[in-house]
């Protein structure tokens, strides 16, 4: 079971890869609809299949709908366009601060009080974070205004999904993770298309031809698609079934690694002279405030889930 949670770690890390391969070639305001129209259809067939499937109260279709366009057009224009403009690293490592920013939305939404452990925790999240984006932009060059600008959309990005995870629990609770991010996904697709007439009029969709894709972008989409926002979800599903949540967090939020890693690997030079000396002084302060936060969170019951049953885990973090 070990092995599990490894693959999920590998797919969350090797995300932010495939994310930087699919934009290359595909538009990024289009994107989504594909990925998501494919994945959330995937995953309302596999909650019908299960047994899974619940009606939507009356009273949540409101948060329901909300969600989609956080989901969607809002976190994705974040995600997609910020690997564009920076790096897959840049991108592994805005997410890996999730476990800090989940724990502040609850703050600032009154759900959870200030502690000074977290306080510890989300300092040394954001040192290691801004020590590891610093230390890759000395091996790549200089930090431009095009990488700032695509860290600040990473980052967005970010935040937008930790509003997620806290705004999405009453749903998950009521329907169970699985159908609800299956809705999330497939109302988001939604509300998505106008944006694609806007990319179709103005931008890059205008000029876009599939003939340029070749098997790399095609590669990272069905990455994107099929191993990230379904298998990987479904995966994490069963993980929580046999792990409790906290332990699980706090391994597979380390993906970042693996992202630093993978990217060295296919470009080169991340790892190399100075930088790498800050790379790995930077990732290890980093994941120590990842692992302070979740290991700082209250504790409360794990209940066992299995996949023929409502699941009452969280959504997990993901791209």
């Amino acid at each position: 079971m070990y092995g599990l949670l490894l693959i999920v770690t590998v797919i969350a890390g090797l995300t932010p890869i495939a994310a930087g391969a699919a934009t290359t070639e595909l538009p990024p305001l289009t994107l989504p609809v594909f990925r998501f129209g494919l994945a959330g259809g995937l995953l309302w067939l596999t909650a019908r299949a299960l047994g899974l499937a619940k009606p939507v109260p009356r009273a949540r279709r409101g948060l329901l709908i909300g969600l989609g366009i956080l989901c969607v057009p809002v976190n994705q224009l974040g995600f997609l366009y910020g690997i564009k403009l920076a790096s897959p690293t840049h991108g592994g490592i805005a997410y890996a601060l999730v476990p800090v920013l989940v724990f502040w939305v609850s703050v600032a939404l009154g759900r959870s009080p200030p502690t000074r452990r977290m306080a510890i925790a989300s300092a040394l999240a954001c040192v290691g974070a801004l020590v590891v984006v610093l230390s890759t932009q000395q091996n790549s060059g200089q930090l431009t205004t095009r990488i700032l600008t695509g860290d600040l959309l990473l980052l967005s990005a970010a935040v937008s999904w930790s509003v997620f995870v806290v705004l999405s629990q009453p749903l998950v609770k009521e329907l169970g993770a699985v159908r609800t991010l299956s809705l999330v996904m497939l109302i988001g697709t939604a509300s998505q298309l106008p944006i694609v007439l806007v990319d179709w009029r103005w931008f890059e969709l205008a000029t876009f031809s599939f003939s340029q894709v070749t098997w790399a972008g095609f590669g990272g989409l069905m990455f994107l698609t099929l191993i990230t926002a379904y298998l990987n979800y479904l995966l994490w599903y069963v993980v929580t079934s046999k792990y409790d949540v906290t332990k699980s967090a706090i391994v597979t939020n380390a993906h970042f690694l693996i992202t630093v890693l993978a990217e060295s690997m296919l470009i080169g030079g991340v790892l190399s002279g100075w930088g790498g000396v800050g790379v790995g002084v930077g990732s290890g302060v980093l994941f120590a405030g990842v692992a302070l936060a979740s290991t700082g969170r209250e504790k409360e019951p794990v209940e066992k889930v299995r996949l023929t049953s409502q699941d009452q885990t969280a959504c997990p973090s993901r791209q």
